[in-house]
């Protein structure tokens, strides 16, 4: 089997035929399309779009890398993420992740401070929108020697950060500790930036 050729391969498309908007709210719209598959074949294929395009910051220091453990109604238990969102309107992403990276843990840090890793999808099967990562580097407290509280959203539920050094983190990962596709893959860009500074000293996992 010729690998590299299967590498470049590159499917057809399943062609949208027509936008079916089937629910809206403040934070976004489910579509039922219709398409057609590469076959030839009709059907419909659900696809969400967020009003805005989200965030996610990995929060790095002296002590690894900062969790915030997090109550999802989804799943109906708790969540070990990074601090996430959705940007408002007109809002820079930049603005938006250091926003978040406040609401969710307390830690305060200026946008010029935070630094692009790339563009992740949530699910590329179902949410079309993008998702910024950042990383940080912050505190576990704040220069007076405590750190400001967290103020979440009225609908969100969140503890107190969590770190982990990489060691940690890999035994997480083994573990299936941390099951948060946007953490996972903002962790997978973490890792693998070589220009940071603040997740320790340690051997990459």
């Amino acid at each position: 089997m010729n690998h590299e050729a299967a590498v470049h391969a590159e499917p057809p498309p399943i062609r949208r035929q027509r936008a079916v908007e089937v629910f809206r709210n403040r934070f976004g719209a489910l579509f039922n399309d219709e398409v057609l598959s590469p076959s030839g074949e009709q059907g419909r294929y659900l696809r969400w779009q967020w009003s805005q395009n989200g965030v996610v910051i990995v929060p790095t220091g002296r002590d690894g890398f900062a969790f915030v453990p997090t109550y999802r109604y989804s799943i109906g238990g708790v969540s070990l993420e990074f601090p996430r969102g959705g940007c408002e309107a007109d809002e820079d992403p930049i603005v938006a992740a250091a926003r978040e990276l406040r609401e969710e843990t307390g830690f305060d840090c200026a946008p010029s401070a935070l630094r692009p890793l790339g563009v992740i999808h949530a699910d590329t099967g179902l949410i079309e929108s993008d998702v910024h990562v950042f990383t940080a580097e912050v505190r576990p407290t704040g220069s007076a020697g405590s750190r400001p509280a967290a103020e979440p959203e009225a609908m969100e539920s969140v503890a107190e950060p969590i770190w982990a050094s990489r060691t940690e983190v890999a035994q997480w990962l083994q573990s299936g500790t941390v099951t948060c596709g946007v953490t996972l893959a903002a962790l997978a860009l973490a890792l693998a930036d070589r220009t940071g500074s603040g997740s320790g000293s340690e051997p990459p996992m």
